[in-house]
């Protein structure tokens, strides 16, 4: 586990480099690993355009996919379900990719009616979507740290 924690913080290096200023293409895809040795292969919104769009519209979410949102700085990052069809899992992650809250099993919006915001309840600097339950089968639980697998980026 050890080199994927260093892997980690690689990943946290490199995505945090377009926000300081440096022309880095950002990976367009990672792999996760929770503590339980689960994998899942994610897709990465790193731009206002993919954060926004997120899951939106989108039929199904596998099992072992799931998208990492992330974000310039940590801040308390709200997530609503509108137009998603599927349950999600959230997940906030700190700059050290520690698990600093969770929502699970999100139901998605109805197409009338409101659709509430999720706020986390500390400053996150990423989160990732699951498929919904998969926080529970996995005994994920806040301060556990995940490992981010990436693409080498270029510059």
């Amino acid at each position: 586990m050890t080199g994927r924690l260093v892997a980690a913080a690689a990943l946290a290096a490199v995505l945090g480099g377009a926000a300081a200023g440096a022309e880095v293409r950002r990976p367009s895809w990672a792999v996760v690993v929770f503590p339980s040795g689960a994998e899942f292969t994610v897709e990465i919104a790193s731009d206002p355009a993919a954060r926004a769009k997120g899951y939106m519209d989108r039929p199904s979410i596998g099992p072992k996919e799931g998208m990492l949102f992330v974000f310039e700085r940590a801040d308390r990052h709200g997530f609503w379900m509108k137009n998603c069809l599927v349950s999600l899992d959230l997940i906030w992650l700190d700059e050290a990719l520690r698990v600093v809250d969770v929502a699970r099993s999100l139901a998605p919006c109805p197409a009338e009616g409101e659709c509430p915001e999720t706020l986390p309840a500390a400053p996150a600097r990423y989160v990732l979507e699951v498929a919904g339950g998969t926080v529970e089968k996995a005994g994920l639980r806040p301060g556990d740290r995940i490992a981010v697998l990436s693409e080498r980026p270029f510059p």
